[in-house]
């Protein structure tokens, strides 16, 4: 049976980017009613030792975003990425900054597995002081924690991110617990 017989507008390198995403959901229990395709999001170059791409599915009410990468030339795998609660979560997203925390994420794995300088180049500003770790513990989707992010012209936005793919200044960074516990 052929699995998402379509086209994209948004290439991929990634020739069995379906498949890896196909048992990604049932790997990490992440549910699905819709088809699975590639985001405007990449980073870096096929042929480094860096490589990653967005990709996009979920429920009709819930998008989920996922991450396929290729680190050292190895199998690419994937991981979830990004659980918003609703698409009313996503939409307050301003594209500006959700492509920030996309991208800063990116630069830190690719800094992280390949070129380990330790530097998280523009997004210490774009990106990093606005995002604020809630929940190191609640696991609602493996790997993901509860997050918001927010700054004067960003209205507060919460989702899941996966722990993964935040440097660790910022994942144990203090907290307000009771500003955290204040989810719609």
């Amino acid at each position: 049976m052929i699995d998402v017989n379509t086209v994209s507008m948004h290439p991929t390198h990634f020739l069995r980017g379906v498949e890896l995403i196909k048992k990604g959901r049932d790997d990490f229990q992440v549910p699905s009613e819709n088809w699975q395709y590639p985001t405007e999001y990449n980073f870096g170059s096929p042929c480094e030792h860096y490589y990653a791409e967005v990709w996009v599915d979920g429920m009709d009410y819930q998008p989920s975003y996922w991450v396929i990468e290729e680190k050292k030339l190895d199998k690419p795998i994937v991981y979830p990425f990004i659980i918003f609660k609703s698409n009313e979560e996503r939409i307050r997203f301003n594209e500006y900054d959700f492509q920030q925390l996309i991208y800063g994420c990116l630069w830190f794995r690719r800094d992280y597995f390949w070129v380990q300088n330790d530097d998280l180049g523009i997004y210490t500003d774009h990106t990093w002081p606005y995002l604020v770790v809630c929940d190191k513990t609640d696991f609602r989707y493996k790997d993901l924690i509860r997050v918001y992010f927010q700054h004067a012209s960003q209205p507060r936005v919460e989702f899941w991110l996966n722990h993964k793919f935040i440097p660790l200044q910022y994942l144990e960074r203090e907290y307000d617990e009771e500003d955290c516990n204040n989810w719609n």
